[in-house]
């Protein structure tokens, strides 16, 4: 996800208001994913790693969770976005994601990682990265 981050804040390096970045990294959920035969009805953990920046970084003008915006949002998008129907992708998981974690005014990009910890007759991980500049964001 380094990577990630590293472009989209580049992207706002000229940004004369600076760029302050939220995250939750390191929620996992045990979930039925996958659109192979021996996927579905198979849980599997999936971590969600989540970046939203915004643009500025003046000091809160108070020193109250009302002055910024809540990051437990994250949490809550996260909660949003794997409840419901069972998803067969990750990368459909991943944009609704994006789309609530962008919902937010004061988002203008974010980056989102989920990873399948345990998958079945691989060695090592699987996953999908996306990032996303909203669309109204001046350039």
């Amino acid at each position: 996800m380094e990577s990630e981050i590293s472009a989209i804040q580049s992207f706002f390096e000229n940004s004369n208001n600076g760029i302050t970045c939220l995250f939750l990294e390191g929620v996992v959920r045990e979930m039925d994913i996958g659109i192979h035969e021996h996927e579905i009805g198979s849980m599997q953990d999936i971590r969600f790693d989540v970046h939203v920046w915004l643009e500025g970084t003046e000091a809160p003008t108070s020193d109250t969770i009302e002055s910024v915006l809540d990051y437990e949002y994250l949490h809550a998008a996260i909660e949003r976005t794997t409840k419901g129907d069972r998803t067969g992708l990750l990368e459909t998981m991943a944009s609704r994601l994006l789309d609530e974690v962008l919902c937010p005014p004061e988002a203008v990009a974010a980056s989102v990682r989920l990873t399948k910890l345990n998958v079945k007759g691989f060695d090592g991980k699987f996953g999908c990265s996306m990032s996303r500049i909203k669309k109204d964001y001046p350039l």
